[in-house]
């Protein structure tokens, strides 16, 4: 192992030296490149609205700025000159801003005009420059029309690229280690002429291009010198990367989980106010017909670390389980196969857009989803182990799943016949009795208030779908109480007809279904094409396990897929009902990679090709669980915590009950004390106020000349009282 790193680092740091040399002359070269504005932008515009038809003293086509506008301008060297076209009604103040540098203010003649500006700072940006231009006045319109780059030597480059150029000569270098030196001159050569057409004079620049190269360039060498580092790579670190993987995809998401600051709706979370009012121990060991008190147990344990508030609880809840599935699908997957390609199943479930989703989403969906994996991992751990504790400990953890969600009690069902199936009685019996210790406090409270151990009202979920068509608005019209049978028993066709419906709208609808966009659930538990991989992987293992006796652990595994399908089908389905299974999912696309490609440098050159497709899938994700918040609300939060910056300030909430914002989003701690929107000023000061929080859809606040207490725009916005 040091003589191969002996060996790299000879060869890679003279040709290092070399890239940067190169970069270093090119970027003495003079750059003017004019960017027209709605039409040849699109590389350096960001935030800006649609291209418009200008009036004639323009060039043709402008943008309208918008309050987030930027334009992305390529590292050409310093200093560089920048020179806009822009055009506002007299007298707007418009704001150009360098990276974070100290904003140019700007004041509009009315007309089209024309500013130079010199571009010294951005030594620290990776790949572009930003240059924002806002205006204080909103309302205001500011066009652009032509944006022109020039640079003229002697220029300083930028460290980005000279560090950019020094990787990738060092990789070049390394990969034509036994080649003629001027090859390994002239594809160096080649990058830096790529660089300089595409990159530093395009007018539609390749921003990522330095950076792109390098990726592909590291892929390429890792997959050339695979043989020999998995000679030298220790089998216990392999399981070290799997929590890695666990914990880099909790770092990544948790800019979002912070931008995550009110309830998504409408959506899955609008079940979590049920579980925050649950915050006492009377109402959290109640027994409830629809929800199972192991979430509102896990909110309360955890809301001591979050300033009591249950909304920034259920965030973190979410995240830690989002990466405990991922930890819990490796150990899943090592049941099937090697270390190293078990590491696929942790990145598939890294890269899915419906674990993102859901590791964002507060909800119970992804506790029960993690506890629910690593139940299955033990148990069929346990069927091949003679060891007693790891039987009772996969029968805890499903016990843990139950205490979350009734649909746990599957695992109940399937685990005790999965152990007797691989392991014998004995197994089985310490499985169950696993199960029986971490179920017994629910089971417990069932028994002492309803006299059910298995007291639960999901029949009337069931009559919802299979009477109502889904209709929330009929739900007060049969009684909680309403029996399984009674519903199978008013008409057993229609209760059929809506259970084999669902059943193959999550296996896939085919041309029965003539609505204009069918289902098929299960596709969309992976990316793309994971997702097809993990069908073909379970069909053929299914197959060789029943036809060939190969492995009996996916007889179990598929066993336990049809069981939740058909269980969870009785009713409705829903998306996020099948995040329990992506773990799954993941094993048999991953088990389906490592048959179809059996070479070690086929399986990592495949691997990475399928990062590459799967990469836009988690910034979807993302993207759809923030813009699913309301934006007054988002906009409320940012003014309070904004304003807020001291402690001890006592802030009162006027907000409709119906709304969130004031109980379950990220600033929930902050606020006082809510009161109804006809609270009057002598109640207000009777309270301490020192700003109330007030939805300007209901009127002004009953305070004395309200606009100069205002802070804020919109609809909730903040006022002093004091």
């Amino acid at each position: 192992m040091v003589g191969l790193i002996r060996h790299t680092l000879n060869h890679a740091l003279g040709w290092a030296a070399v890239a940067v040399l190169i970069i270093t002359l090119l970027g003495q070269l003079p750059v003017q490149t004019p960017f027209d504005i709605g039409r040849t932008d699109a590389a350096v515009v960001q935030g800006f609205g649609e291209p418009e038809t200008g009036d004639p003293s323009s060039d043709g086509m402008v943008r309208r700025v918008l309050s987030t506008a930027a334009l992305r301008i390529p590292h050409v060297g310093a200093p560089a000159t920048l020179t806009i076209r822009w055009m506002a009604p007299a007298g707007t103040p418009v704001l150009i801003t360098v990276n974070d540098e100290a904003p140019i203010q700007l004041l509009a003649r009315g007309g089209w005009e024309e500013h130079s500006f010199t571009i010294t700072s951005g030594w620290q940006k990776a790949f572009d420059i930003a240059v924002s231009i806002t205006t204080p006045t909103p309302t205001e319109r500011v066009w652009l029309d032509q944006v022109t780059l020039t640079a003229n030597p002697p220029l300083w480059p930028y460290p980005a690229q000279l560090g950019y150029a020094a990787l990738i000569g060092a990789l070049i270098g390394s990969l034509l280690a036994r080649r003629p030196r001027w090859q390994t001159l002239i594809a160096i050569g080649g990058y830096g002429l790529l660089w300089l057409v595409l990159y530093r004079m395009s007018s539609y620049p390749l921003l990522y291009l330095p950076a792109i190269t390098v990726v592909a360039l590291g892929a390429i060498w890792f997959i050339w010198r695979w043989p020999q580092l998995a000679t030298y790579w220790p089998q216990a670190a392999t399981p070290l990367l799997a929590v890695g993987v666990a914990v880099g995809w909790m770092i990544w998401l948790i800019p979002a989980m912070q931008a995550h600051v009110t309830l998504a709706r409408p959506g899955v979370e609008n079940d979590f106010r049920v579980f925050a009012t649950r915050d006492t121990v009377a109402t959290i060991f109640q027994a409830d017909g629809f929800y199972n008190l192991g979430y509102p147990l896990l909110l309360w344990l955890v809301r001591p670390l979050t300033f009591d508030n249950p909304f920034l609880a259920g965030r973190l809840i979410a995240l830690i389980s989002g990466g405990l599935l991922i930890g819990g699908a490796y150990l899943l997957a090592r049941c099937f196969l090697a270390p190293a390609p078990a590491l696929l199943v942790t990145v598939f479930l890294a890269w899915s857009g419906m674990v993102v989703q859901y590791g964002l989403l507060v909800g119970s969906d992804m506790p029960f989803a993690a506890a629910f994996t690593f139940a299955v991992a033990l148990t069929l751990h346990a069927g091949r182990s003679s060891a007693g504790w790891m039987a009772v400990l996969a029968g805890v953890l499903a016990g843990f799943a139950f205490l979350i969600r009734h649909p746990g009690l599957l695992l109940l069902v399937w685990g005790g016949a999965t152990l007797w199936y691989l392991n014998g009685r004995r197994a089985a019996f310490l499985f169950v009795l696993g199960f029986g210790l971490a179920a017994a406090p629910q089971l417990v409270v069932n028994t002492a208030q309803t006299g059910q151990p298995l007291f639960n009202q999901q029949a009337k979920n069931i009559w919802l779908a299979v009477y109502a068509n889904t209709d929330w608005q009929r739900w007060d019209e049969v009684p909680n109480s309403i029996s399984l049978l009674e519903v199978v028993g008013r008409d057993p066709i229609r209760f059929f007809t809506n259970w084999s419906r669902n059943i193959v709208g999550f296996l896939g609808a085919g041309a029965e279904d003539v609505s204009e966009f069918g289902r098929a659930d299960q596709l969309r538990l992976l990316g793309w094409p994971t997702n097809w991989l993990a069908i073909g992987g379970l069909v053929v293992g299914g197959w060789l396990a029943w036809h060939k006796r190969t492995d009996r652990h996916w007889l179990a595994l598929l066993a336990l897929i049809g069981l939740y399908v058909a269980a969870i089908s009785v009713a409705f389905i829903l998306p996020r009902f099948w995040l329990p299974l992506v773990p799954l999912y993941a094993v048999a696309a991953a088990w389906a990679l490592t048959h179809l490609l059996n070479r070690p440098r086929s399986l990592l050159a495949a691997g990475l090709g399928l990062i590459v497709l799967l990469w836009p899938g988690p910034q979807m994700a993302v993207s759809a669980v923030l813009t699913a918040q309301p934006p007054d609300e988002t906009g409320a939060v940012a003014l309070v915590q904004q304003t807020i910056t001291t402690s001890g300030a006592r802030v009162v909430a006027a907000i409709p009950d119906r709304l969130p914002l004031a109980k379950y989003s990220a600033i929930a701690h902050l606020i006082t004390e809510r009161v109804p929107l006809t609270v009057t000023f002598a109640e207000l000061q009777a309270l301490h106020a020192d700003y109330v929080l007030w939805d300007n859809a209901q009127g002004e606040p009953p305070l004395p000349t309200p606009n100069q207490r205002r802070i804020g725009d919109g609809r909730f916005t903040l006022y002093r009282v004091r």
